[in-house]
């Protein structure tokens, strides 16, 4: 193999490109408020409690989405990278004033910053569930995509509106905080139930959008990213579940659900945006992903597989639990290194896609499954399409002429990859692959197109092979009915008339006979017999090498002219003809041959009273003979009749068979003559 080509001179813009200061700016000021966020926290020294859980969501969603943020936007200007830009900033605004509000006293801030920790963080985390997940498509979303879009727009902006417009503490304990409360008793006593109830519309459309990514995964295997998009939403959504059950409860375990639920959110939906949103422009950072992901849920694993184990062997076991303790210890010791392979095995087909094996063995079985070469090739294209999730894929021989075509290559800002097909040393063809708009090819895209590049030229060959024999076979074909002219012309032309001549001649003799020769008379009279029927028979066999009515008129008028010799022998046969295309004088010959051998075995051995002959087909021509005799037995072997015609169909590119007829009574044989094909090959 020669390995893969760079892209050709076609230019392809990427769509949407890359905008480095945009990247660093979110990266400085999410980090910024972090940085300040933990600074804060350490000089105000406040107690560890339930408030400082949501301060470390906040913080952590400022550090993980803002580098997020700022690796799509170096790459790509998406909008789900501005969106997360959004829930970095604004969780780090949100930890900020969380930390300014227990390190300065109340009257040394305004009263609105308390609103702002509490706000900061709905656009963005919101968006994250209701939007983001319609957003991370190749295409446009469809309508109902589109309508759950606005839907989760709407409940953003109610929840907004709710909290900057509510009242509290007014009017039972002082002036409002919120810069624009409305001053009415009736919506200070709605506020709550509007936000249970805005939670609640948060859990249903994220659940929703959940499912959305998940169908869409469920139906293109090939979609990386979605399905721990899926869960990423789902745990995101879930989380605000206590609120919407539970609103007045402070249970430890419900009050730490949302926190803890959120946080590991992020162990999935990250990774799943950078997958999705990026493609293949993971270069550089797919080995830093991977490690990071397969960490992260390693160490999530093992500290909620300790818990666990404590919790349940401390309800079983007597003492004080140090054998409980010890057990828990050792038991996630012991499931580490299998837990490791088993999210290395998943984080590597989520960052890198299906590995070459999966791939080669897929296309593979298309050498031995398609009825046609162009099926194989077909097959292996999609396959190849479907397994790296390309764009497009299309398939050349030798000379460039496609072969096999799938999707468009003609779309901007596709990468453009061309891997040589090499067969024993020698180009069999070309294997063009394009991205989807806006992705790369990396470095592993690349060695294992190589890798499947020698089975599609094993196809290309055999596909190269397949169309010389059937070339040298109508060639053949032509040959053969050109001889049969040439016979019929002979028989015609010269031995009939030759015997002709001698029957008048022994008709001459008789007459020059003298009288009473009456033993020489009868010989020449039977002589002249026989030499009639001869004419006759030649005559006969001139007719059926090529009739001139096939050459005149055509394989419709010639058949009819053929079953005519039949009503003699008592066999009607009824020609159908459904206006079909023109057929080429080698195929018309070979069919004209296979439809007069099969009505002549209907006549000798069917014991049929009916034979149809109907022909119809637009891109191949189809011929069904069948007669209501008493069938073929079982166990007939073929004879040579059979394999005659069936080299007859095979020599202009056709197949045939026989079965029994369509109501089960006497023999059908099908004959089928792809033209279209035919005549892309003359072409």
């Amino acid at each position: 193999m020669g390995g893969t080509r760079a892209s050709t001179g076609k230019k392809h813009d990427i769509d949407g490109g890359g905008h480095r200061a945009a990247a660093v700016g979110v990266l400085v000021t999410a980090w910024g408020l972090a940085a300040t966020a933990l600074v804060l926290m350490a000089r105000a020294g406040a107690p560890w409690t339930s408030d400082q859980w949501y301060f470390l969501v906040d913080t952590a969603d400022a550090l993980v989405y803002g580098l997020v943020a700022a690796v799509v936007l170096n790459r790509r200007l998406h909008p789900v990278a501005w969106l997360v830009a959004l829930t970095a900033v604004g969780g780090g605004v949100a930890a900020v004033t969380a930390q300014l509000v227990a390190l300065r006293p109340a009257d040394e801030l305004p009263p609105s910053w308390a609103v702002l920790q509490g706000t900061a963080w709905v656009p963005g985390t919101l968006a994250l569930t209701l939007v983001v997940p319609y957003l991370v498509s190749a295409g446009r979303p469809a309508w109902p995509a589109r309508a759950a879009m606005a839907a989760g727009t709407a409940v953003i902006v109610a929840f907004l509106g709710v909290r900057l417009t509510d009242p509290w503490p007014w009017p039972e304990s002082g002036e409002p905080v919120a810069p624009l409360a409305v001053r009415d008793e009736s919506w200070a006593r709605l506020t709550e139930p509007v936000q249970t109830g805005l939670f609640a519309a948060a859990v249903v459309l994220g659940l929703a959008a959940a499912a959305h990514a998940a169908y869409r995964r469920y139906r293109d295997p090939a979609a990386r990213g979605l399905g721990w998009l899926a869960i990423g939403t789902a745990l995101i959504a879930i989380t605000f579940l206590p609120l919407v059950l539970w609103p007045e409860s402070h249970s430890r375990l419900l009050v730490l659900f949302t926190p803890l639920t959120h946080l590991a959110s992020q162990a999935f939906f990250p990774a799943a945006v950078l997958v999705a949103v990026l493609r293949q422009q993971l270069w550089g950072i797919d080995l830093a992903i991977s490690r990071t992901l397969v960490w992260s849920l390693l160490t999530g694993m093992l500290v909620a597989g300790y818990f666990v184990t404590v919790a349940v062997l401390g309800l079983v076991l007597p003492g004080e639990g140090t054998l409980g303790r010890v057990l828990a210890t050792a038991a996630p010791a012991v499931g580490i290194q299998p837990a490791r392979g088993w999210l290395q095995r998943r984080v590597d087909r989520l960052v890198h896609g299906e590995a070459a094996a999966p791939a080669l063995s897929r296309v593979g079985r298309h050498l031995g499954s398609g009825a046609t070469p162009e099926e194989v090739l077909t097959g292996m294209a999609e396959s190849v399409a479907t397994s790296f999730n390309l764009g497009s894929v299309k398939v050349l021989d030798s000379e460039g002429e496609p072969l096999a075509v799938v999707g468009d290559q003609d779309v901007l800002g596709a990468d453009l990859l061309e891997v040589p097909l090499v067969v024993r040393q020698q180009a069999a063809g070309t294997l063009l692959v394009t991205t989807r708009p806006g992705e790369r090819f990396d470095r592993r895209a690349r060695a294992s197109l190589d890798e499947v590049a020698p089975v599609v030229a094993t196809a290309v060959h055999l596909a190269a092979v397949t169309r010389a024999l059937r070339e040298s076979r109508g060639r053949l074909a032509a040959a053969r009915d050109d001889e049969r002219r040439a016979l019929r012309r002979e028989l015609h032309d010269q031995l009939g008339p030759a015997l002709a001549g001698i029957g008048l001649g022994l008709a001459a003799t008789r007459n020059l006979l003298p009288a009473g020769a009456d033993a020489a008379d009868t010989l020449l009279a039977r002589l002249r017999t026989e030499v009639d029927a001869q004419v006759e028979e030649v005559r006969v066999l001139a007719r059926g090498l090529i009739p001139p009515v096939l050459t005149e008129l055509g394989l419709v008028p010639a058949l009819r002219e053929l079953v005519m010799r039949y009503e003699a022998d008592g066999l009607a046969v009824v020609v159908r003809d459904e206006g079909g295309p023109d057929v080429p004088p080698e195929v018309a010959g070979a069919a004209y041959a296979i439809v007069a051998e099969a009505i002549r075995n209907v006549s000798r051995h069917a014991r049929a009273r009916t034979c149809v002959v109907e022909l119809a087909g637009r891109e191949a021509l189809t011929v069904a003979v069948e007669d209501d005799g008493h069938g073929i037995a079982e166990g007939t072997r073929p004879g040579i009749g059979t394999q005659s015609v069936r080299e007859r169909a095979e020599g202009v590119g056709g197949t045939v068979g026989w079965g029994p007829g369509r109501d089960g009574r006497g023999t059908r044989l099908v004959l089928r003559v792809p033209l279209q094909e035919r005549a892309d090959h003359v072409n």
